[in-house]
């Protein structure tokens, strides 16, 4: 899966009905099915859910008891975590193992049509009993269990003493009277549930079509990672693996899809005005890889060099825009079967933009799911940004088909399995679509160095952890799984040759295929590395244990010319006086480093192990020598003062030919701002490293740079010194700025992708040539209607109202908002939107979040932090939250990893006190921070360390500027 980390978008959950709503809703439905469709749905409803007006879910001896709904939102779940108990096993978070799922039949009928949202199905489960018991155990959650029967292979009936949901742990127990002996049984429940609650599970979404003008609906799933209990009843956990027959009714006009290539659609047996489409068996697979659509969208096909059919479906006024993917697609995947050595097991592979989409994509196997901006692409209206990120999403996805569906993660502790391999194996893919965008070394300044500013934090977590609540599941999708994960494999790559580290990944999956995988039986099929260590001795110091280590290196002149060198190791912390235990870690926070080098024209390693605090070795030139080449390894090295400024005096001597390798210059220049920002290394010095911007022309090193320089702005903003850190800036950015100019047409992907970033300083430090040119194109748009280049809009748009919109031109991007069908062209009026300066508009457009006509739910996140990043709206958005924290709850509910990180993000860059006193008190009075629980923690620590970096750093950052301020 693809989270949607860009843009902080999360669910749409709405406030469960009580138990009693739900029965006279039952009941209001069924009357109106009597008087006013008596033969399309009536027999439906029989058909498939048995349900009546006086009660919808059973007790043990037949009868009618009250709906069985799901869990009450915002409630706190008790979740009992000690060993199954064979008498109340329903009082466990896992499932015993006691019962293994071999195969579901299911079949389901999504009324999504016109203002009806509820779904009807039946189901067949057959289960393979391997130690005889009184229970049998099924997930279920917000649905309404009509029926449960249990019958052994031979049709026996098992007579039942009765069945009950358990709320806690979301399982419907059913209780034999007798023991139920090992062997096969078969489970069939009828259910109902709605369509309408959220955006996770079976949900319906909609559309107007632009072309037509009319307004269209559609059903569509999204199970991982715990949702698939929603849409029907299942043994929901990853390692449970299962085959799927599925059958779709509905109306006839639209297609149905699922994982498997359907077969014929016919008139349903039950009712003719409506019409079945059955898929073929699947192969085995976990619960929340399978998908159902009901759509009445367009595709268009491609067939891979092996055979594979591939299709992508849209809308069918955006079915244009879809060729970009399709491209993508199909590259991807004949790389990967190439580099696996693996073949796509499928019959066919689907791609389907969804238009309200709660992550930003979901690897459902032969059918991927994809919120419309990651999949879309119209290339005379999106940005390169905006390219570049459909092509890896789309890379991203396709690699799930092997790192996760089919070799699986037994369960959600080693999540980083599926995700930091699909984080990884996307650069692979994008650059094999797109060779000149130097993917592989973008995954530097994209993942690597972020995440470890997120892995720096005491309140950081291991790679691998332990998992013991949904919450915690939804928790755990974070940058350490997919980032961090990506990066120790990039690592690996490299200490074991690309040769050998894909001939054990390759190993891996014909080994595990069609099963599950830990990370130790990973680690066993690659095998040892350099120096006789073996995988897993070097791998679990990265896995088992959170955080990363610089490497300290000291000097000192050798005989006959050589330099003698000390490397030691040590945890790198985001601030160096942050308290730690060392014994947390199995391993006190040391690891095993593979520190490169070059060393004349050799390419050179030395093992640092997690025994070890320091090795000694000599290199054979005087020069300064860069370690960590290209920024490979995941560590972060530190140099003496002498030669931090050696590197620096050369760059400004020789440019950026004094070190070649842009990702090596991009290294250095993050590096140093990040020892600066945690003590390790004088600002001056790290500051110093900017000095030769002015003649970098290449988006690496720029990337690197306006991080760092951006983290200074965010905590000078409100300062005396933010205008002489603005002065120097400027002497950095207006000379690249000038030279590249505005004008993209004959731009590089990576020149274009660099100028957004010179921009976006230029102007957020009030360049007036900046502001002018952003003002004067967004006037021109507005008043004239002259179309402004894609690459350009998104900042046109945010400077341009910041600096001159008014009311008006607020009205003007909101009614451009509503009826812009190209998905990255919303986004971008929606940016342009948070960043008015009139308070009363941002209420506003607070007020149209919980408008869900106005605001889709996949956007609601992010409008609000768009709004908390504007400096006009941040205290805004913050006591927004904070008054409606209750209402955010209901919608949302506190698992919702997507509410969880709000907070942190709108408070992350305080730096006073008084601000950390009002998240303090904002905590103390919500404490269930749920799938946030760690967010808070790492918020919290954030405004600390703003607090002390202001303390120890303000002023002598402040005299440097001054001083070369000066000279120049």
């Amino acid at each position: 899966m693809t989270d949607e980390t860009q843009h902080t978008l999360g669910h749409d959950f709405h406030k469960d009905s009580s138990k009693v709503s739900l029965n006279k809703r039952g009941c209001y439905f069924l009357v109106f099915i009597v008087i006013a469709l008596p033969v399309v749905v009536g027999v439906v409803v029989w058909h498939l859910t048995d349900r009546a007006c006086n009660g919808s879910s059973e007790d043990g001896t037949g009868g009618n008891q009250v709906p069985v709904v799901g869990t009450s939102v915002g409630s706190t779940v008790q979740v009992t975590t000690a060993g199954p108990s064979t008498t109340e096993p329903w009082k466990y978070l896992r499932l015993s193992g006691d019962v293994k799922p071999v195969h579901y039949e299911i079949t389901l009928y999504p009324d999504f049509y016109d203002d009806n949202g509820w779904f009807y199905g039946n189901e067949t489960a057959e289960l393979n009993v391997i130690k005889s018991t009184k229970f049998i155990l099924i997930h279920t959650n917000h649905m309404n269990v009509t029926h449960t029967e249990l019958n052994y292979s031979d049709g026996t009936n098992i007579p039942l003493a009765r069945t009950w949901w358990y709320a806690e742990n979301q399982f419907w127990v059913v209780e034999a009277e007798d023991v139920v002996r090992a062997g096969t049984v078969f489970l069939k429940l009828r259910f109902d549930g709605s369509l309408t609650q959220a955006i996770v599970g079976f949900y319906k979404s909609s559309y107007t079509n632009s072309v037509t003008g009319k307004r269209r609906h559609l059903a569509s799933s999204k199970f991982q990672p715990v949702d698939a209990r929603r849409a029907f009843p299942c043994m929901d956990e990853p390692g449970l693996k299962a085959e799927y027959t599925v059958t779709l009714v509905h109306k006839r006009g639209y297609i149905a899809l699922s994982n498997m290539p359907a077969l014929t659609t016919s008139p349903w047996e039950h009712n003719s005005s409506l019409v079945a489409t059955p898929f073929k068996r699947s192969v085995p697979m976990s619960t929340y890889l399978v998908c159902f659509v009901v759509c009445d969208f367009a595709n268009i096909t491609s067939t891979t060099k092996y055979g594979n059919e591939i299709r992508v479906f849209a809308t069918p006024d955006r079915i244009q825009q879809a060729e970009f993917s399709l491209k993508v697609m199909k590259m991807s995947m004949e790389l990967y079967q190439d580099l696996f050595k693996v073949e796509f097991p499928l019959p066919k592979n689907d791609m389907i933009g969804i238009p309200n989409f709660v992550s930003g994509a979901m690897e459902h196997w032969g059918l991927i799911t994809y919120r419309e901006v990651n999949m879309l692409y119209d290339p005379l209206q999106a940005s390169a940004a905006n390219q570049q990120r459909v092509a890896v999403v789309v890379a991203h996805e396709i690699a799930h088909m092997w790192f996760g569906n089919i070799v699986t993660m037994d369960w959600w502790d080693d999540l980083w399995l599926n995700e930091g391999f699909a984080s990884f194996v996307e650069y692979l893919g994008a650059n094999v679509s797109e060779p000149a965008w130097e993917m592989l070394d973008q995954m530097v300044v994209d993942d690597v160095k972020p995440v470890m500013v997120t892995d720096a934090g005491v309140n950081s977590h291991p790679i691998v952890v332990d998992v013991n609540h949904p919450d915690q599941i939804n928790e755990v999708f974070d940058a350490i799984s997919y980032s961090k994960g990506a990066s120790i494999l990039r690592m690996l790559q490299e200490i074991l040759g690309g040769e050998a580290f894909f001939n054990g990944i390759s190993a891996y999956l014909k080994k595990y295929e069609w099963s599950t995988a830990t990370t130790d039986q990973l680690w066993d099929e690659l095998g040892q590395v350099r120096g006789g260590y073996s995988v897993k001795e070097v791998m679990d110091t990265w896995t088992l244990q959170m955080g990363l280590p610089y490497i300290n290196i000291s000097t000192a002149p050798g005989s006959g010319g050589i330099t003698n060198v000390m490397a030691s190791q040590h945890r790198f912390l985001a601030h160096k006086s942050l308290a730690y235990d060392p014994n947390e870690s199995p391993f006190r926070y040391k690891w095993f480093v593979n520190l490169d080098y070059i060393d004349g024209n050799e390419y050179k390693t030395q093992w640092i192990t997690k025994d070890q605090d320091s090795v000694t070795f000599s290199v054979s030139q005087t020069q300064p020598v860069k370690f960590n080449v290209k920024d490979t390894g995941f560590y972060r090295v530190n140099y003496p003062d002498t030669v931090w400024r050696d590197f620096a005096q050369r760059l400004n001597q020789s440019g950026p030919n004094a070190i070649p390798e842009p990702a090596d210059r991009t290294g250095l220049i993050d590096d140093s701002f990040n020892l600066a920002r945690g003590g390790y290394l004088s600002y001056d010095v790290a500051l110093k490293m900017t000095s030769y911007l002015d003649r970098e022309f290449h988006h690496l090193p720029w990337d690197s740079a306006f991080n760092g320089i951006t983290y200074i702005k965010d905590m000078f903003l409100n300062s005396g010194m933010f205008n002489t850190l603005r002065k120097y800036i400027l002497t950095k950015v207006r000379p690249v700025l000038d030279k590249i100019t505005w004008n993209d047409e004959q731009s590089s992907h990576l020149e274009k992708l660099m100028r957004s970033n010179l921009i976006q300083l230029a102007c957020d430090f009030s360049d007036t040539d900046c502001y002018g040119n952003a003002t004067q194109r967004f006037r021109d748009f507005v008043d004239r209607n002259i179309s402004i280049p894609p690459n350009l809009r998104l900042h046109v748009y945010k400077y341009g109202m910041s600096a001159d919109g008014s009311e008006a031109d607020w009205e003007f991007l909101w009614q451009r908002f509503l009826v812009e069908t190209v998905p990255q062209e919303r986004v971008n009026l929606m940016y342009g939107l948070s960043f008015t300066k009139h308070v009363w508009l941002l209420n506003r457009y607070l007020d149209y979040c919980k408008d869900p006509t106005k605001i889709l739910s996949q956007d609601f996140f992010a409008v609000v932090t768009y709004i908390s990043r504007n400096p006009v709206g941040n205290s805004l958005a913050w006591d927004w939250v904070r008054n409606n924290w209750e209402y955010l709850v209901t919608r949302f509910t506190t698992g919702s990893r997507s509410l969880g990180r709000l907070v942190p993000s709108i408070v992350d860059k305080y730096n006073s006190r008084f601000k950390l006193q009002e998240v303090e008190d904002f905590f103390v009075k919500y404490p269930d921070g749920g799938a946030g629980s760690r967010g808070r923690d790492q918020a919290r620590e954030s405004i600390q360390r703003n607090i002390i970096w202001m303390r120890d750093n303000s002023g002598n950052i402040k005299d440097w500027l001054e001083n070369n301020l000066a000279d120049a």
